[in-house]
C-alpha cells in the first residue's frame, strides 16, 4: 500500500493523471525503481497565463520530484528530446533572452539532480560556445553529444542501470554495439531517443533494451506505454506539461515487463469501445441492406464476439505476478500543483533579470518606418474623444489592462509576451519591446482590432476605420497555445455590445 499512498499524494489537487492506481499491481511494499520521465521540455520554464488551464512550471515540476525522492523507492530522473531550446534557429533578437532562459533551467535541473538528459535536434543545432556553457555548469550528464550512443551506469538501489543515449539519427547496427556491453553488466537497459515513432520502435528493438525513453514527438497528449520488441516505449508530453512516473518492479533477471498500468488498461479500453461500437452499426447496416455475403457477415459477427471478450477481460481484477512488471502514470502539472518555493523564487529572479537586460538591450529598437501607404497608429486616448462610451468600456475590459498583467509579473520586456499586450507590436509606426509612444500603445488597444487610426483622428469625416474586426486578426495572438477557448463567434458576441458596436442601452 505505501507505493499507493505515495503516488496518491503526488495526484492530489493536480486534476485528472492518466492512471492513478487502484492497487499495487505487483503485489509488492515499493517497487524496485522509479523512473521520472520528462520528455521535449523546450526551455518552458512556466506556461502561458493567458489559457484556461495552463499546465507546466518548472517549479511545479521539482515539487513532483523532491516528493518522488522522498518516497520507498529510488528516483532516477531521465530527459530526453529538445530540453534546452524550443527552435533550431533563433532569431537574433532572441538569442540573449533565450540564452539566459537554458542557462536558468540548466541550474534547477542541477538542483533537482537530474541522472542524464539526451539534448533534442534543436539544443544541438544552437552554437558551440552556447551549449559549452550550459554543459560546463552542468552536474548532470549530456548524452551522445559526440557519438552514436553513450552509456551511463547508475546504481539506483540494489540495481544497476544502464542508461544509453541515442544520438538524433544514430543506426540501429551502432546502438546494438554498445547496448550489448552494457546490458549485461547491468540489471536494466534504458535508451533515451530523441526521434519519430519509427526511430522509437527500432531502438526499442535492440536486444538487451528495457525501456526507451521517447522525447522528438513535440505532442501535447501524453502516450502510455507501448511495446517496441522487449522494451516498453515511455513518452512523458511536451514543454514541461506532466511528468510520466514509471514504478518499476524488477523480480527476475533478464526477464520482458508486463505492463500492468491503469492508464493503459484505460486507453485500451476506450479504443476498443470505439471500435465495438463502430462495428455493431456496420453489421446492423449490413443485415438490413442484405448485400454483404452471408459467411463475410458470420465472420464479422465472430470478430465482435471476439472483441467483446476481450473489452471484458479489461474491466477484470488485475492478477498479482511474480514476474517483472511496471505500472505507469501521467502527472498532468496543473494550477493546482503545488510548486516549489525555492524554484519559484529563483524564477522570479530569472524574470526581474530578462526584464531588466531586455529594457536596455533594445532600448533604441524602433518600429518599422512608414511606408508611402501606411498609417501610424495614435493610441487609444485619441479615441476617446469620439467614443467616450466604448473608449470607458475598453478601459475596464481585459484587453485594456493587459500591459498591466505583464507589469504585475516583470514581464512587460519580455519577448515571448509584450507582443500580445501592446498595440501595433512590429507594425510601422506601431510599438516594439520598449517603444510605445510613451504608453499611448501599451494595452490591447482600439487600433489592434480597427487599424492604425491616424488618418482617422485627423479626419474622421474623410478617413474610416475598420469597424468589424475579421478573425484572421485576432488569431495572431489567440492561438490555440496561448488562447485555449478561443471562438472567434462566441468572443465577438463579447465584444460587440450596448456602447461598444451597438447602441447605447437607454435607461
Amino acid at each position: 500500500m505505501r507505493c499507493f499512498l505515495a503516488v496518491l499524494a503526488l495526484t492530489l489537487g493536480l486534476g485528472c493523471s492518466r492512471g492513478q492506481p487502484k492497487k499495487d499491481p505487483a503485489g509488492s511494499d515499493a517497487p524496485s525503481l522509479r523512473l521520472a520521465v520528462v520528455t521535449d521540455l523546450k526551455g518552458y520554464l512556466e506556461p502561458c497565463g493567458c489559457t484556461s488551464e495552463p499546465l507546466g512550471g518548472i517549479d511545479r515540476l521539482a515539487a513532483q520530484i523532491r516528493a518522488l525522492r522522498e518516497g520507498p523507492a529510488p528516483v532516477v530522473f531521465l530527459i530526453a528530446g529538445d530540453t534546452f531550446f524550443d527552435t533550431a534557429e533563433l532569431e537574433p533578437v532572441r538569442v540573449d533572452q533565450a540564452n539566459r532562459n537554458a542557462k536558468t533551467l540548466a541550474g534547477i535541473l542541477d538542483e533537482l539532480e537530474v541522472d542524464a538528459v539526451l539534448p533534442g535536434r534543436r539544443d544541438r543545432a544552437q552554437p558551440p560556445e552556447a551549449l559549452d556553457v550550459l554543459r560546463q555548469g552542468s552536474r548532470g550528464s549530456w548524452l551522445a553529444m559526440e557519438t552514436d550512443a553513450e552509456v551511463l551506469q547508475i546504481e539506483a538501489g540494489s540495481l544497476r542501470l544502464a542508461v544509453v543515449g541515442v544520438r538524433p539519427g544514430a543506426e540501429r547496427d551502432s546502438v546494438a554495439v554498445v547496448v550489448g556491453p552494457a546490458q549485461a553488466e547491468s540489471d536494466l537497459t534504458i535508451a533515451l531517443v530523441d526521434g519519430s515513432r519509427r526511430d522509437a520502435n527500432r531502438i526499442g528493438a535492440v536486444d538487451g533494451v528495457d525501456f526507451v525513453l521517447h522525447g522528438g514527438l513535440d505532442e501535447d497528449e501524453p502516450i502510455p506505454p507501448h511495446q517496441a520488441g522487449q522494451a516498453w516505449v515511455l513518452h512523458a508530453s511536451r514543454q514541461g506539461q506532466g511528468l510520466t512516473i514509471v514504478d518499476v518492479y524488477r523480480k527476475k533477471k533478464k526477464e520482458p515487463f508486463v505492463d500492468r498500468s491503469e492508464w493503459s488498461r484505460s486507453e485500451r479500453a476506450s479504443q476498443i469501445d470505439r471500435q465495438i461500437e463502430d462495428l455493431s452499426a456496420r453489421i446492423t447496416a449490413w443485415e438490413k441492406s442484405g448485400d454483404v455475403d452471408a459467411a463475410d457477415l458470420e465472420a464479422q459477427r465472430r470478430r465482435l464476439v471476439e472483441m467483446k471478450k476481450e473489452r471484458q477481460a479489461l474491466d477484470a481484477p488485475t492478477v498479482q505476478t511474480d514476474g517483472n512488471a511496471l505500472f505507469a502514470t501521467w502527472i498532468p502539472l496543473s494550477k493546482k500543483a503545488p510548486k516549489d518555493r525555492q524554484v519559484e523564487k529563483l524564477m522570479r529572479e530569472h524574470d526581474k533579470v530578462v526584464n531588466a537586460a531586455n529594457r536596455v538591450a533594445f532600448a533604441g529598437l524602433e518600429p518599422p518606418l512608414l511606408g508611402p501607404d501606411d498609417i501610424a497608429y495614435v493610441g487609444s486616448a485619441a479615441c476617446a474623444g469620439c467614443h467616450q462610451t466604448a473608449y470607458a468600456w475598453w478601459r475596464n475590459h481585459a484587453h485594456g489592462v493587459a500591459y498591466l498583467t505583464l507589469q504585475q509579473r516583470n514581464k512587460e520586456y519580455n519577448l515571448d509576451c509584450v507582443g500580445c499586450h501592446v498595440t501595433g507590436y512590429d507594425q510601422p509606426g506601431g510599438s516594439t519591446v520598449t517603444h510605445n509612444l510613451d504608453l499611448a500603445l501599451v494595452n490591447v488597444g482600439c487600433e489592434s482590432c480597427h487599424g492604425p487610426g491616424a488618418a482617422h483622428a485627423k479626419d474622421a469625416e474623410k478617413v474610416g476605420i475598420l469597424r468589424d474586426t475579421p478573425e484572421s486578426m485576432c488569431v495572431v495572438c489567440h492561438t490555440p497555445e496561448h488562447s485555449d477557448l478561443f471562438d472567434y463567434d462566441a468572443f465577438r458576441k463579447t465584444i460587440v455590445v450596448p456602447g461598444h458596436g451597438l447602441p447605447p442601452m437607454v435607461r
